[in-house]
């Protein structure tokens, strides 16, 4: 609502104001052919209901602030209230908004005391203005636009806080030469500003104020510090606009820091309406650090509170532009040593574990089951003849191999404490922490016979399809050895396994057993 002559009105001696609804109308979708907009019910009447009554309490608001001794249109906020809720909705939706709204706006003008011409007059404006930005600046499909990108900001700026304010003011002064009004220049730039101001403020804060941001800094463990903060923001800005012997607005400013820091965007977008509501009321009423006593030099010091205000959006989008970036190389830079991680204990050619993940595991498991006095088993695979393979198919047709070897070990394993990993060339390495040998054998068994199942050709093998042979040691960890041991066991086994013929399974047991069978050689008679 803006602050009109007294001409323009019937009752001169009551100061009034030109203001109208931010919505929508025939006229105003006339403006853009190119987007024709249809009836359509809202999107969803819940959300419907909320932007009406936030919108009505927006208008009566704006048309309140002109009734105060300023009589002046310090910010309008309903219009870009409006163009924040539907920015990110299709086109098609918007008519029920509009319709709503216009009929918002005649009510609450009249009970104003203007006419009803004038209160449709307002209200045409408002809709030019609102599908003016509202087309020029929306996205494709109606995603909600992000400010924090330079070229939307521009064309927020450009098309949204000076063109459509500016075509709005121009209508309007159209239509009164048209009725043969006097021509009004203060008038028509507080229109101007007020709107400017509207839009500057009111649709970057609805934007920021978005479902995630407001269900974590309202969520159970964040309600009670969100709660202080913004009481404590507008306890601040009310103190400071309350005295005016000292220019300590400035204190607002960390204030606002703080409240983006800890409750980001959704946050500093909350403290900005917790610190323009006191320091709008009060200004108006000749208080604060802005208000210059004299009559002449009031609206100078409105416009530095509106300035003051656009710098705290400023702030609250410039800051959380640096905490995304923050946040953006954070997750970059965990990602990374992550990667880095991975690859420095994975093997690139199957995705398993490479050596040295398996060494740190095993002397982890190691030390486990020492203290635990609990079994460790260990299984060496080899795939037999693999030198032929890789002579006969090539290197590619090798690695795709080991691949799908190592595909049927990992499947083949169903603990998540055990590790397998590729020991290196051809062999691999499966750490069973608190298996027996009887289990591990069984394992080992199983994946012999997975890999023969497999079917994978290997002509120049007798065999003729891909085979492994297993080694297997099973014991508990003794001070008396370390993990060295065990693998000196399995290897020992594997040795034995390929020596019986490949293909086949063999534990350190039994190979113990055979050494301690075989009779000592006895010498030879000279």
């Amino acid at each position: 609502m803006k602050a009109t002559s007294p001409t323009l009105e019937a009752n001169p001696g009551k100061p009034g104001s030109m203001r109208g609804s931010a919505s929508g109308s025939a006229s105003g979708s006339a403006s853009r052919q190119s987007h024709p907009i249809d009836w359509v019910w809202p999107d969803s009447l819940l959300r419907f209901g909320v932007v009406l009554v936030l919108y009505v309490a927006a208008s009566a608001c704006g048309n309140a602030l002109t009734r105060t001794p300023a009589i002046s249109d310090l910010i309008w906020p309903a219009n870009g209230l409006l163009l924040a809720f539907l920015l990110p909705i299709a086109h098609r939706y918007w008519t029920s908004y509009l319709a709503a709204s216009i009929a918002v706006n005649v009510l609450i003008h009249a009970a104003y005391g203007f006419s009803i011409n004038r209160s449709i007059l307002f209200s045409v404006a408002n809709t030019i203005e609102i599908l003016i930005a509202g087309f020029l600046i929306g996205e494709s499909g109606g995603s909600k636009p992000d400010l924090a990108q330079a070229a939307t900001l521009a064309r927020f700026l450009g098309f949204g806080v000076l063109l459509a304010p500016l075509a709005s003011t121009g209508f309007i002064e159209m239509v009164l030469t048209l009725w043969t009004y006097p021509r009004h220049p203060q008038l028509l730039s507080n229109w101007f500003v007020g709107d400017v101001m509207g839009m500057a403020l009111m649709t970057p804060l609805i934007l920021a104020i978005d479902k995630p941001g407001l269900a974590r800094i309202f969520g159970r463990g964040k309600l009670w510090e969100t709660i202080a903060i913004l009481v404590g923001t507008g306890v601040l800005s009310t103190a400071v606009f309350l005295q005016t012997s000292l220019p300590i607005d400035f204190l607002l400013i960390p204030a606002l820091l703080f409240a983006v820091f800890r409750l980001r965007a959704a946050g500093g977008a909350l403290a900005v309406l917790f610190i323009a509501a006191p320091a709008v009321y009060l200004t108006e009423r000749a208080r604060g650090a802005f208000s210059i006593s004299g009559a002449a030099l009031n609206h100078h010091g409105f416009f530095i509170l509106q300035l003051f205000l656009c710098v705290n959006i400023v702030i609250v989008y410039a800051v959380e532009a640096a905490l995304g970036s923050r946040d953006k190389l954070h997750l970059e830079v965990t990602a990374a040593f992550h990667e880095a991680d991975a690859m420095a204990t994975q093997d690139y050619a199957t995705g398993l574990a490479n050596r040295l993940c398996f060494d740190r595991q095993l002397a982890r498991n190691w030390q486990s089951a020492l203290r635990d006095q609990s079994p460790l088993s260990l299984l060496i695979v080899d795939v037999d003849h693999f030198k032929l393979y890789n002579d006969h198919y090539g290197h590619l047709a090798g690695d795709e191999c080991l691949r799908r070897i190592a595909a049927i070990l990992a499947s083949s394993s169903k603990r998540s404490t055990d590790t397998v990993a590729r020991y290196g060339g051809e062999e691999f390495a499966l750490l069973l922490p608190r298996s027996n040998s009887s289990g591990a054998m069984i394992l080992a068994e199983r994946i012999r016979q997975a890999v023969a199942d497999a079917q994978l050709p290997h002509l120049p093998y007798t065999a003729g399809i891909v085979t492994v042979s297993i080694g297997i040691a099973s014991m508990h960890p003794s001070a008396d050895n370390d993990s060295t041991y065990l693998i000196h066991c399995a290897d020992r086994a594997l040795y034995e396994a390929k020596k019986a013929g490949r293909n086949r399974t063999e534990s350190w047991e039994n190979c113990a057993e055979a050494e301690i069978a075989q009779p000592e050689p006895q010498p030879q008679p000279r």
